[in-house]
C-alpha cells in the first residue's frame, strides 16, 4: 500500500530517508542558493546524491527540512525556501526565520526554535512526496539578511520516510 501511495512500481524496502546537498557562496552578497541541482565536484560530505531524481524503485515523503550553515550571518535574518517537484512548486516562499535561533516563535506547535543561530529545522504538517524518476530542487533565498561572505556553506537536509530498492529473492 505504501509503495502504491508513493508511486513506486516495484516492491521495495520501507525506510527512513535523509537526503542532503550543500551550496557555497560564490560571490560576496549572494542571496540565492540552489540545492539538488548541480552535483559536480561535491564530496560525500557535501551531498549524498548524484542526480536530482530518485531511482525508478525509490520514492520519499518529506517530513522535515533542516538547514545548517558555517556563518552566523547566514541564517540571522529573514530567509525563505521553495521546493519544486517536477514542474510544480509544492512549497512556495516558506519563511523559515521564525524558527531560527532563540526567537522561539513558531507557525505550528510541532516546531520549535533552536538555541543555535547556525541551524534551523522545520517539521511539515503536510507531506511533500517525491515520486520515482521526478526532478526536484530546493531554493533558499535570503531576503533581509546580513551579506554572507565568500565561502559560506549552506547544507540542506530533507528528512522523512520512503521506499528504496530491495532485491529480495530476485537474485
Amino acid at each position: 500500500m505504501v509503495n502504491a501511495k508513493l508511486g513506486a512500481t516495484m516492491p521495495g524496502q520501507q525506510t527512513t530517508r535523509n537526503i542532503f546537498d550543500t551550496a557555497t557562496t560564490a560571490v560576496a552578497g549572494q542571496t540565492r542558493f540552489s540545492f539538488f541541482k548541480n552535483f559536480a565536484g561535491k564530496t560525500e560530505f557535501e551531498t549524498n546524491l548524484t542526480s536530482n531524481k530518485l531511482d525508478s524503485s525509490e520514492s520519499m515523503v518529506i517530513k522535515s527540512i533542516f538547514i545548517e550553515t558555517n556563518d552566523l550571518a547566514g541564517l540571522a535574518g529573514m530567509s525563505k525556501i521553495n521546493i519544486k517537484v517536477g514542474n510544480q512548486v509544492v512549497l512556495k516562499d516558506y519563511n523559515i526565520s521564525y524558527n531560527v535561533g532563540n526567537r522561539g516563535t513558531a507557525f505550528a506547535r510541532i516546531q520549535s526554535g533552536t538555541s543555535s543561530p547556525y541551524n534551523v529545522e522545520v517539521r511539515l504538517l503536510t507531506d511533500i512526496v517525491i515520486p520515482p524518476q521526478t526532478n526536484f530542487e530546493v531554493e533558499l533565498e535570503q531576503v533581509f539578511s546580513p551579506a554572507s561572505t565568500v565561502g559560506t556553506k549552506f547544507q540542506l537536509h530533507l528528512k522523512g520516510y520512503g521506499v528504496i530498492f530491495s532485491a529480495g529473492s530476485s537474485f
